[in-house]
């Protein structure tokens, strides 16, 4: 499991969460559920720890 930074593009603006999900694809499928009117929707798997 990795957390995403998911973002959410709609007709009245921009939506942008965190979502732990086992891959991007299931992340946008949430998104795409949570969000039915979405344009565009995104992951981007998120830094969860200093580089070091």
């Amino acid at each position: 499991m990795r957390t995403y930074l998911v973002k959410v593009v709609t007709a009245t603006g921009v939506t942008t969460y965190p979502a732990v999900h086992a891959g991007g694809a299931e992340a946008i499928q949430h998104a795409m559920a949570l969000f039915p009117a979405a344009r565009t929707v995104g992951a981007k798997p998120m830094r969860t720890h200093a580089a070091g």
